[in-house]
């Protein structure tokens, strides 16, 4: 119809009926907002509330979409022109958070005489078109597979409701299941552990081929499920949790099922076939995939990261044991993770390193025979061993409390050295596939352990190495010496490294150095044993024996060896003494045994003289006691424990105030102890050690001062002791001051003193706090 006015109205008149069959939705609305007419396809869409008679505005519209439409019906009446929009419609009737996207065409409608007379709306749904782009969006971004998978359940949460979402990857094999994803409300959390396939989960593996819905108690009703139902325990748990309907998708990878989609329901409506399709065309399987593989990647980034961890801890073995252990712990959650050494020399199985729960730790020193448990098994056969139930095998040892399972792994060398051991609370905890990834990381962690262990052991022998050790260029400056060398030159540690070599090097002897010398040493690629002299810190030099010698190519440089000379030309001097007093004791013995003999004669006569010939015999037998004494010495081993003998201690000290001068005598009194049980010593040793303290302290005393030789049986060893007391009696106030004299000429003697007293099983005690005391402690002569 044409006004005249050159517009163009254009009139149709249709059943309603027969708009219903149609795939897009269809409404009218007036001018006061409420619906005129609606299809069947724009009520399904927007729900039971969209009804002729109904406010189109009072719809569950989100508030952008009310914004949207208010300002779209105001622009259409005002301009009278078509419009298309989106709009977002939330579906509270199937699910919280259900919402559905409409994308909307809009329409003058006139009436017979050409006023405005409302609108008409096409409506066509753009949810699952929505929720596609997102989810690609999703995977286009993705770098972290639990974001992922996280905007895969918010995106699929808008368009079917569900009360938990979980993705469970399936192995190769099909026996292992693990948890790669599970969205908040399931109590099991993610894991990085393989399982055991369940029996509930393996049941229809080869008949889940395309989206399922199932009813929980429909599906539990009949075989295989009813029996496992009533027999396995996984299946009673997952019972327990209260779901009522499950939708599963099946995800595949090059043709094998690779993890299935799982989204549950606790309250009582069916997963209907309309979600059944829409999870079916939404690109699910994609965003799985791409969360498998970065799960793929994150694992293979754990592991480098764990490599390079170990890598930077190679010098210490306890380190490479700690980030190792911990590193597996943390990821997989296990209890238990331990690593142990194995000693096939001792014969058992020490503990390195362990990550437990509280209360299932192991002793810090917990150790293993080999013959014994699962650890000495992998050890001696060098095979993998899994326990299911530990209950059910005998060579467990149940050494962790509250383990069910076990799985017990060595270390890829051999023999085998080392064995990484993983336990559980709960059975079947361990699969195939998490033994075969571990292995994978076993396989390098090996050789950084033993690489530890090297430089472990290298490091200890040149800390613990008596002789220098230099490394240097091969132009001569040193690079590293070992602690024994800074104590040797007693430089500063870390001061030597940078010097040369060569400067520290001089010729043997006190004549000038040729020229070039140590030069020439230097530059030899390898130098035999050679006597020559170091400078020390203090600018003397030292007399070593040095050898060198070139390092292998691929490390360059060389090393030098320097054993000190001083100790062994010492040791040769002694030896030569020990041989000339042998000599000299031998020689003198006789004239002197003559001359005793001679002056007893004489005092026996009752000759003139008699105080000097009593001095002098007494002077020969001290003498003959030493010579005595230099003789044992000579023949006897210098660290050796010398021939013991039983002695008296009051014999001993009588001796001593008899053998004095009469003018000396009478400042000493001996207090003898009748009780004193007597002790093992070596007679001449023991008198050189008591008359030597004797007369040190006749030397030092105050001129009131006394002496008293007392025996002392109060202890459990009997000590022979020297005191100074005055003239009451009491300890005289007389003391070895520091650094006076006195102490210094006791210093002289003490070294000696103490050696010979430890030779015989003895030692000397000095106390000054109530008195100065000097004590021969012995050890009693049992049964004697």
């Amino acid at each position: 119809m044409d006004d005249g006015a050159g517009d163009t109205m254009l009139g149709l008149r249709v059943r309603a009926d027969a708009l219903d069959d149609l795939p897009f939705g269809v409404l009218r609305l007036g001018l006061d907002g409420r619906i005129r007419y609606v299809n069947r396809a724009a009520a399904r869409l927007a729900g039971p509330e969209l009804q002729p008679g109904a406010a189109l505005r009072g719809l569950p519209f989100d508030a952008e979409s009310a914004r949207r439409l208010d300002s779209e019906i105001e622009r259409r009446h005002r301009a009278q022109r078509a419009g298309s929009y989106a709009l977002t419609l939330e579906r509270p009737d199937l699910g919280p958070g259900v919402r559905v996207h409409l994308g909307v065409v809009g329409v003058p409608e006139y009436d017979a005489a050409g006023a405005l007379a409302g609108s008409l709306g096409f409506i066509e749904d753009r949810t699952l078109e929505r929720a596609t782009l997102a989810i690609h969006e999703a995977i286009g971004i993705a770098d972290d597979c639990e974001r992922l998978l996280d905007a895969l359940a918010a995106r699929l949460g808008e368009v079917m409701h569900f009360d938990a979402m979980l993705v469970s990857m399936i192995s190769e094999d099909r026996a292992a299941v693990r948890l790669l994803h599970a969205h908040p409300g399931v109590a099991v959390s993610p894991s990085w552990g393989w399982w055991p396939m369940p029996a509930m989960v393996s049941a229809d593996l080869d008949r889940l081929l395309l989206p399922r819905a199932d009813a929980v108690a429909e599906l539990f009703a009949e075989e295989p499920y009813a029996a496992l139902a009533r027999d396995d325990d996984a299946t009673r748990e997952f019972l327990a949790q209260g779901w009522r309907h499950l939708l599963r998708r099946p995800v595949f990878r090059d043709g094998a099922l690779a993890a299935i989609l799982t989204l549950l329901r606790r309250d009582d409506r069916r997963f209907d076939e309309r979600e059944t399709t829409q999870l079916g065309r939404l690109p699910v399987g994609e965003a799985v995939n791409m969360a498998l593989a970065l799960d793929r990647q994150r694992a293979l980034e754990f592991e480098l990261e764990l490599i390079g961890s170990m890598g930077q801890a190679a010098g210490n073995l306890s380190d490479v044991a700690r980030v190792l252990v911990d590193g597996l712990r943390h990821t997989r959650g296990w209890d238990h993770v331990s690593l142990f050494r194995v000693d096939h020399d001792e014969g058992r199985v020490s503990l390195v390193h362990q990550s437990a729960q509280p209360g299932a730790e192991l002793p810090a020193d917990y150790r293993q025979d080999l013959g014994e448990g699962v650890l000495g098994e992998v050890a001696l056969w060098a095979r993998a061993v899994r326990l299911d139930d530990v209950r059910t095998r005998q060579r467990y040892t149940g050494s962790v409390a509250g383990t069910r399972s076990e799985m017990c792994l060595p270390v890829p060398g051999q023999p085998v050295r080392w064995i990484l051991n993983l336990e559980s609370s709960k059975t079947h905890a361990f699969a195939a596939a998490e033994q075969h990834s571990i292995e994978r990381t076993l396989k390098v962690a090996g050789l950084i352990l033993d690489r530890s262990w090297a430089l472990e052991f290298n490091t200890a022998v040149l800390d613990t190495v008596a002789d220098a050790v230099i490394q240097t260029t091969a132009r001569g400056e040193i690079q590293a010496v070992n602690p024994a060398c800074e104590a040797l030159l007693g430089f500063e540690p870390g001061s030597l490294p940078g010097r040369r070599l060569a400067d520290l090097i001089g010729a043997p002897g006190a004549d000038p150095d040729p020229p070039g010398y140590a030069e020439r040493l230097v530059a030899m690629p390898r130098l035999l044993s050679s006597e020559v002299e170091l400078l020390a810190a203090d600018g003397s030099h030292l007399p070593v024996l040095l050898s060198g010698a070139s390092l292998p190519p691929q490390i360059g440089g060389k090393v030098y060896v320097a054993s000190d000379l001083r100790f062994r030309r010492e040791a040769q001097r002694m030896d030569a003494l020990r041989h000339v007093y042998a000599q000299v004791a031998n020689e003198i013995r006789v004239p002197l045994s003559l001359a005793a003999t001679y002056l007893r004669t004489h005092a026996g006569e009752g000759g003139h003289g008699a105080d000097v010939l009593d001095k002098s015999l007494r002077q020969l037998v001290r003498a003959d006691l030493s010579l005595e004494r230099v003789a044992r010495l000579a023949s006897t081993p210098e660290d050796g424990e010398l021939p013991l003998r039983i002695v008296s201690l009051d014999q001993l000290a009588a001796q001593l105030h008899d053998d004095l001068p009469r003018g000396q005598q009478k400042t000493v009194d001996v207090l003898p102890d009748p009780l004193a049980p007597p002790v093992l010593a070596a007679p001449p040793e023991l008198a050189f050690c008591a008359s030597s303290l004797l007369a040190f302290l006749l030397r030092m005393r105050a001129q009131d001062d006394r002496i008293r030789i007392r025996v002392d049986a109060s202890h459990a060893q009997p000590r022979l002791c020297f005191e100074l007391a005055d003239e009451r009696g009491d300890p005289s106030p007389t003391r070895l001051a520091p650094r006076s004299d006195d102490e210094r000429e006791f210093a002289l003697a003490e070294g000696v003193v103490r050696t010979l007293m430890r030779r015989m099983r003895g030692q000397l005690v000095l106390q000054q706090h109530a008195g100065l005391s000097l004590a021969l402690r012995l050890s009693a002569a049992e049964g004697a």
